[in-house]
């Protein structure tokens, strides 16, 4: 069974990381083999890829091979998955399968089961060692593969749902398809040949029983097929789609279809849930057979590890984040309050001081939340607003405590109201607006004359 990666580095997309995030090193890229990295039942080899511009806390991308192939695959200078990590500067981890086809075991109950043993525990265990010994991030690891490799990212993703924050699958089947029916030497033809059809909520209760205690928010998926693949059968891509959708709780209809994405005749669909983010993205390489184009930099986009922010969603509704700092002489306005990911709270007071130059605005009331206080009254006047009202969609919001001119009655200095998200969103920032550049100095001066002649009558 050919199962040779054909990398295309004409698709790597040329984007850089601010020079503030990566930690100079007049070392070359190393990949070195790491022979004791904690549990490891089957005996797994590791390989670990660090470039030469590591960044300070880097991210961890697991790369894993083919069929009859192994970690020195990966985990070499000028592939796709190195090409990245020396772009972007994380740490690339690359497991070598030690059965006697170089297949990796993607069926047994001990690798569809959290913390059940089998390969997939090694990898975990590689995972582990690079957080604790390379100062890898833990918030920020992420799977990819290919065939074999593209199983088992499914397999990953699916059993490790706490490790892992986003997987993409190149030419791969769904979690536990491989499990369905008969195996022979770690192969199931039935999945293998497309004869293995489920509904989305029978694929999805597999991968929940895998874990059944897990609650936290599961790992985004991208999925990758050729349409002419011989070996792993394109049904597959749609099964991964039903499955993949039905656990990350969004419909199997697509939110968006592209043609002639990423190259002419493929097809990309997109997944989104109801923050705006793409919980799962599927490309069809029309025409590409087993063999497919493996673009690591689109993955690495869908990732975000190229600087990108693919978004996230929360619990409660998220108020305008930004606190409006005062000026030099005038104190510090009121800040916004943050409801978070909590379902609510109250929402941050604002600073005390003489007639800030921001208003700070209110938080967002989550579902069931309180509405957040708006930022404290000026000392010599001003009028302190209250933040935004409960209501049964998240709250409203409000406008934060206005501040006003030393020796000035009510009148607010700033009158922007910070915009708040969509209930259970937490995708953006918004900050109170500012005065004038011009009549901020004005205040400014008035602010100092005001406290000279308290402190003259004092």
């Amino acid at each position: 069974m050919n199962k040779i990666l054909r990398w295309n580095l004409g698709t790597l997309r040329v984007l850089a990381l601010p020079a503030s995030l990566i930690a100079s090193s007049a070392s070359a890229a190393t990949a070195q083999q790491v022979s004791s990295f904690g549990n490891n039942p089957t005996g797994i080899g590791m390989y670990l890829y660090t470039p030469s511009n590591v960044v300070s806390r880097p991210p961890i991308l697991v790369g894993v091979h083919a069929c009859h192939g192994k970690g020195t695959d990966v985990c070499v200078q000028g592939s796709p998955f190195a090409a990245q990590a020396d772009k972007y500067g994380f740490l690339l981890v690359c497991p070598s399968a030690v059965s006697s086809d170089g297949c990796w075991d993607v069926h047994s109950n001990a690798v569809l089961t959290h913390g059940g043993g089998g390969d997939a525990s090694g990898i975990i265990s590689m995972v582990d060692y690079v957080v604790h010994n390379k100062n890898g991030d833990a918030s920020r690891v992420f799977v990819a593969g290919h065939s074999s490799g593209g199983m088992m990212t499914n397999v990953l993703v699916g059993s490790y749902p706490d490790v892992f924050q986003a997987g993409a699958a190149f030419a791969g089947v769904p979690f536990a398809c491989f499990a369905q029916g008969s195996v022979s030497m770690g192969w199931n033809a039935a999945c293998a040949n497309g004869n293995v059809t489920m509904t989305g909520m029978q694929w999805g209760a597999l991968v929940r029983a895998a874990y059944p205690g897990f609650s936290g928010d599961r790992p985004r998926m991208q999925l990758w097929h050729g349409t002419t693949d011989a070996t792993v059968n394109f049904h597959n891509f749609g099964e991964e789609i039903k499955e993949w959708t039905d656990v990350l709780g969004v419909s199997d209809k697509p939110t968006t279809t592209e043609n002639d994405a990423v190259r002419a005749t493929w097809v990309r669909t997109r997944y989104v849930d109801s923050c705006g983010v793409v919980r799962v993205e599927a490309i069809q390489e029309t025409g590409q057979p087993h063999n497919l184009v493996v673009d690591m930099a689109n993955a690495v986009h869908f990732f975000g590890l190229d600087g990108t922010n693919p978004g996230s969603c929360s619990a409660g509704g998220a108020g305008a984040g930004g606190a409006g700092s005062g000026g030099a002489v005038a104190g510090a306005g009121g800040a916004g309050g943050n409801a978070g990911r909590s379902g609510g709270g109250t929402g941050g007071t604002g600073l005390s001081g003489a007639g800030g130059e921001f208003r700070g605005s209110a938080g967002d009331a989550g579902a069931g939340g309180v509405a957040g206080a708006g930022g404290a009254a000026a000392v010599l006047g001003g009028e302190a607003a209250t933040g935004g009202s409960p209501t049964q969609s998240g709250g409203s919001i409000g406008a934060g405590g206005s501040s006003a001119p030393a020796m000035a009655g009510s009148g607010a200095v700033s009158a922007g109201a910070g915009g708040g998200d969509p209930p259970g969103c937490s995708c953006g920032i918004v900050v109170g607006q500012r005065t004038p550049g011009h009549e901020w100095i004005g205040w400014m001066l008035l602010g100092a004359l005001a406290c000279a002649c308290r402190s003259a009558r004092d």
